[in-house]
Order: C-alpha cells, then structure tokens, then sequence
C-alpha cells in the first residue's frame, strides 16, 4: 500500500497519523469513562424518575454506548492511506528499514545532544576528560534506547496485529457493522466460511 513512497514520507505521514490516533483513542478513553457512569452503573439513571425524561435517558444510554463501540472499530479498522488509526501506522511503518531509521532517530536525541555538566571543571584538561566521559555514556545510552526503541516497536506491532486479528474484535466490529453502523441482515464476516 505504501511501499511506493520514500522512507520519510512514510515516517512523517505516521508520526502526523499516530498523533490523530492518539486522540482519537483518548476520546474513546474518555467515553468509556463516562460510560461507566452512564451505561454501566445506577448513579446517574437513579437520578431519573419514571417519566417521559426516563425513556429519554434510555436512548441516551444505548446511544453513549453505541458511538464507543464505533469509534472504537474506527481505531481498529482496515488499513487506508485516508484513515487516521493503528493498521495504518502499522503499513506505514512496518519495514525493518523504516524500524532502523526510527531508532537512529532515537539514538541521535541522546547522542548528539552533546550533554552537559552543571558544574564543569575549571581545569581545561579536566573538562576535556569529563566532555568526553559524558559524551561516551551518552552514546551507550543512546545505543540503548535505540536498540529499546527498536524491540519495542516490533513488539507492538506483533501485538496489534495479534488484537487485530482476534475473534473478539471480529465480533466487535461485526456488531458494529450489523446493527449499529449500517443495520444489515448479514455482514460480510457473516457470509464468509467457516475456518
């Protein structure tokens, strides 16, 4: 999908997708906390006397619910170089070359920093040998993290596509197709053989 396009125009268009999924998620965060009090405890619906204002709360509640499972699909939905979510940032990045520049780019935050001491030595000999004892521990430091980096990366992408594939997001999202998003008889997932 994206394997036409320049290691850096793949890395740029990940970190600007990443950013509205992370907001994304957090807006699916706070819906959930909020459902925890709408949909899922008697606090607020025991404020509600039997009344018209009752039936009211109750299109409220499924409707609360309902979007979280929507935009919570939307996080987890197909990959397509138009949609802000994790299979998307996953395709981006996905390729051990872009994992390396990533890293190096993690690497470089703390090795060219350069570091510095509160409190150098007057003595410029001194000095020379502190610059270069903290220019070394942050070079090791840097090749740790990068290594860190790297792992950490392949690690969540091993671990999204594991959610991605599992029987419960299926079902989630085929809920979400059938009777929420588009009010089907069958979906597609339904249509399709059994394994």
């Amino acid at each position: 999908m994206f394997e036409c396009r320049a290691i850096t125009e793949r890395i740029e268009l990940a970190k600007a997708k990443m950013e509205k999924v992370l907001d994304h998620f957090l807006y699916v965060v706070e819906l959930h906390a909020n459902n925890s009090f709408v949909v899922y405890s008697p606090t607020l619906a025991s404020e509600i006397p039997s009344s018209y204002a009752a039936s009211a709360f109750n299109v409220f509640q499924r409707s609360m619910h309902q979007i979280e499972i929507v935009r919570l699909c939307a996080i987890c939905d197909g990959a397509n170089a138009d949609k802000e979510n994790i299979p998307t940032a996953i395709e981006l990045i996905n390729n051990e070359e872009i994992i390396d520049v990533l890293a190096a780019e993690t690497r470089s935050h703390w090795t060219d920093g350069g570091g510095h001491l509160l409190n150098p030595s007057d003595d410029p000999e001194l000095a020379a040998i502190e610059h270069e004892a903290v220019k070394i521990s942050n070079n090791r430091f840097g090749d740790e993290q990068a290594l860190k980096a790297k792992t950490e990366l392949m690690q969540a992408i091993s671990d999204s596509r594991t959610v991605l594939s599992s029987p419960r997001l299926a079902s989630v999202m085929n809920l979400r197709d059938k009777h929420i998003a588009h009010s089907l008889t069958t979906t597609r997932l339904e249509k399709r053989p059994p394994v």
